[in-house]
């Protein structure tokens, strides 16, 4: 009976083990659902802050890029590396999910660079848009230049770079609109989408803000939102890294204690079969000579 109750309790700690196994699989799995999910969030931050950056492209540095093109990047690599886990997983590899957990390491570094490099891009922000603008009114021939201002301040609704007389000092290189102010000691010169409703017919008419603000505010607010975003994805990397060692240490101790549980069995069934042969009566052999020997 007492043989009988070790065998179950040893049985009941293998299935306890088996379970406790598969638990940590699923675990995995779920949080490499989290990360593909983290994955796709920043790609679709990346993509979004590109295209409204994209609007302005022709009063932007390219490095301005460098923050965006990056968390595009990194979504990317975070798809393979949960790959990657969920392999170890799998294979059950204590190595496996420690590279796992070193990849996702790497991955956390480089949203980190992303967070400064969207906070130092906002540094002497204001005054690189304003060069920018204002070196390309001299390009406003350029259909493409000329489309982007255009949209720019119909969008908007502004015009010029700090004010609308910024394009007075280009009245006779381009077809503008000119405009009396209601004093009629202010001239203005400007393209038709510097007014409301792109009818210039007087002085009210005209938009009163410049761009440079208004685009200083967008592209600043977007890198302040790329940053924040990096640094709480950065957060949940952090835990997933931690995450990740805890169930690598938990694989190899679930499958320390099944090889030991293995070893065990194994030896119940030694000794066993050690004590049933023990127990078992050898019958004496009689000799008897044969006809040549007798």
């Amino acid at each position: 009976m007492f043989e009988e109750n070790k065998k179950l309790l040893k049985m009941s700690k293998e299935v306890e083990l088996e379970v406790g196994m598969k638990c940590v699989k699923y675990m995995l799995f779920v949080a490499n659902f989290m990360f593909v999910l983290v994955g796709f969030l920043l790609i679709s931050i990346g993509t979004t802050i590109k295209a409204i950056y994209s609007d302005f492209e022709e009063f932007m540095v390219d490095h301005y890029y460098s923050a965006s093109n990056l968390a595009i990047a990194i979504g990317i690599i975070i798809f393979f590396v949960a790959f990657f886990g969920c392999i170890g997983a799998i294979k059950e590899s204590v190595c496996l999910v420690n590279m796992y957990a070193l990849l996702l390491a790497c991955v956390l570094v480089l949203e980190l660079a992303v967070c400064v490099a969207a906070y130092v891009m906002r540094r002497n922000l204001e005054e690189t848009i304003n060069n920018k603008m204002v070196e390309s009114m001299s390009f406003y021939d350029d259909i493409y230049t000329q489309y982007t201002w255009n949209a720019t301040q119909y969008n908007l609704r502004c015009c010029g770079v700090v004010a609308p007389t910024d394009w007075n000092a280009f009245n006779e290189s381009y077809q503008l609109i000119h405009v009396v102010g209601s004093a009629n000691d202010t001239e203005y010169y400007v393209p038709d989408t510097c007014c409301l409703n792109q009818e210039c017919d007087s002085e009210d008419s005209i938009y009163e803000f410049g761009c440079l603000g208004r685009i200083t505010y967008i592209v600043s607010e977007c890198a302040l939102l790329l940053a924040v975003g990096a640094l709480c994805v950065s957060f949940i990397q952090l835990l997933g890294v931690i995450f990740s060692h805890l169930l690598a240490r938990s694989i190899r101790r679930l499958k320390t204690q099944i090889v030991v549980q293995r070893m065990e069995r194994r030896q119940h069934i030694y000794e066993q079969l050690a004590k049933s042969g023990q127990n078992e009566k050898v019958a004496p052999v009689l000799y008897t000579p044969t006809s040549s020997e007798a």
